[in-house]
Order: structure tokens, then C-alpha cells, then sequence
């Protein structure tokens, strides 16, 4: 039980460093995120073109291998990837911002199909649906910011947690305790 309760002590730890890091520094994920996707598109790339070239002409005929081409496109690819990096990663909140700007328009209509069946309250879908969509655009108008809004507040979300889970290891351990204590008396 004492190893078990330590290596949860020890996880939390791991939380709040690593949430720590990412409020620090909230691009350091994305820049991650971008080089572990280059370098997988880069050896299946690779892998793809030596597959090619070890394969003899006739089967590739016969079998439409375009391991040569998929090979290539994979690695400029991966190094478009590596050379612009912020594009890619404001790229995740431009299509999130999209997302939720097409879903506040549906919600608009929605609000209108109300109001045209003569729903009362359709004014208060109608608000939310504009601040979801102006939500949205804002996003969209700004996506780097929102990346590193999005990171800073995952980093928040995993010292808290990691906090929190130390706090609960602690008091378990100060029930467990007093649960001992009085199964011995």
C-alpha cells in the first residue's frame, strides 16, 4: 500500500512539473507535437520509398505501387511541417474556431426557425447563438493566441489536477491511518 501511495505521490509530481512547463512555456507542445508528426511522416515516407525501390518493376506495374510518390509527398511534407511549425500549429484552432463558428450559425437558424413558429424565448437562443459564433470567429481570427491560450489552460488543468490528487492522497493516507488504528485497538 505505502509503494502504491508513493507512486501516486510521484504521478501527481509529474502533473504540476509538467503543467508548470506548459504554463511556462505553452508552445513548447505544439513545436512537440510538430516534430513527433515530421519525423513519423518522414519514416513512412522513407519507408515507403526504399519499399519502391526494393520491389521489382514488374510488380510494381502490376500492383500500381506509387510508393515512390506517397514516399516524397510524406517527406516534403514532414519538412513543411518542421519549417513552419507555428502555421501547423495555429492551424488546430483555426479549424477548431471553424467548427464552432459553423455550429453558432446553425444555432442562429435555429433561433429563427423558433421565432417563425412563434417560440417565446427564442431571443435567449438567439444571444447564445451569436456570442458561440463571434467565439468562433474570434478564434478563427486569431488562432496562434488561442493555441497558446489552449496549452496554457491544459497546463493549468494538470497542476490542478496534480495538486488535487496530491491533496487526496494525503488525506486517504490520514484515513487509512486512523482506520488502522482503531482495527489494532
Amino acid at each position: 500500500m505505502e509503494q502504491v501511495r508513493w507512486s501516486k505521490y510521484i504521478v501527481s509530481l509529474v502533473y504540476v512539473v509538467l503543467g508548470a512547463i506548459i504554463i511556462a512555456q505553452p508552445t513548447i507542445i505544439g513545436k512537440s507535437f510538430c516534430i513527433i508528426l515530421a519525423v513519423t511522416l518522414a519514416i513512412i515516407g522513407g519507408a515507403s520509398i526504399a519499399s519502391y525501390i526494393l520491389t521489382k518493376v514488374e510488380h510494381r506495374v502490376a500492383e500500381g505501387n506509387n510508393g515512390l510518390a506517397y514516399g516524397i509527398i510524406l517527406i516534403v511534407l514532414a519538412v513543411f511541417i518542421m519549417l513552419q511549425q507555428e502555421l501547423v500549429i495555429s492551424l488546430i484552432p483555426f479549424i477548431l474556431g471553424l467548427m464552432i463558428t459553423i455550429r453558432g450559425v446553425m444555432m442562429i437558424q435555429y433561433a429563427v426557425n423558433l421565432r417563425r413558429f412563434g417560440y417565446g424565448d427564442f431571443k435567449v437562443n438567439l444571444i447564445i447563438a451569436a456570442l458561440v459564433t463571434v467565439f468562433g470567429l474570434v478564434i478563427m481570427l486569431f488562432p496562434f493566441e488561442m493555441a497558446n491560450a489552449f496549452f496554457i489552460a491544459m497546463g493549468v488543468g494538470l497542476v490542478f489536477g496534480g495538486v488535487m490528487d496530491i491533496v487526496a492522497n494525503i488525506l486517504m493516507g490520514r484515513e487509512l491511518k486512523k482506520i488502522n488504528k482503531e482495527t489494532e485497538e
